[in-house]
């Protein structure tokens, strides 16, 4: 299932029905933002709503799975077969994006975990100022290589780079704030 012909087949239906992404989004018990991102060729709605956005456009199931209007009443063994190839498609992109959301999640607290111990090894202060700085810098870095190979895909990275730049900045911030600390004799200075 190409996401780009099925958004603009979305769209386009949408349009011709004269209602508003706010409009179906509000039918489909969805928000306007996931309409968008369909309509922009960025994800597919969830396959339950597959039917309730067929009705609310006034198509037919088959005819949102294969992203076109169909003409004839009767449907060949060939539309039918391409129709179930579609949903198959259409049913590993969606367990591809569950499982996707379940890695970020276990990472996630994976990271908090790490964090915590951390932090109980070495108190709060000794955390910031050293291992904190450490993770925001290696976190740059890796969003910065991200950011790389999403503009060779050409897919969009500003935020990423944004960020990388955030994460790169916290550590300069850090060193430049310990020297300062020391140049004022705010902080003990090591021999």
């Amino acid at each position: 299932m190409d996401a780009k012909k099925f958004g603009t087949f979305i769209a386009t239906l949408r349009k011709e029905n004269n209602m508003t992404q706010v409009e179906l989004a509000q039918k489909l018990q969805v928000t306007d933002k996931a309409v968008s991102k369909w309509e922009r060729g960025l994800g597919f709605p969830d396959i339950n709503t597959i039917e309730p956005l067929a009705d609310a456009l006034g198509v037919s199931v088959l005819e949102i799975m294969r992203s076109e209007r169909i003409a004839e009443t009767e449907i060949t063994q060939d539309t039918a077969s391409a129709a179930l190839t579609d949903t198959f498609e259409f049913v590993k992109f969606q367990r591809k994006a569950e499982r996707k959301s379940i890695f970020k999640i276990a990472g996630g607290v994976a990271a908090c975990l790490f964090l915590i111990f951390l932090i109980d090894g070495m108190g709060w202060l000794g955390f910031a100022m050293v291992y904190f700085p450490v993770i925001c810098l290696l976190s740059g870095i890796a969003l910065l290589i991200y950011g790389v190979w999403r503009k060779k895909n050409k897919l969009p990275c500003l935020q990423t780079f944004v960020l990388a730049a955030v994460m790169l900045l916290i550590p300069v911030g850090v060193v430049v704030f310990l020297f300062l600390a020391g140049a004022l004799g705010l902080a003990p200075v090591p021999n």
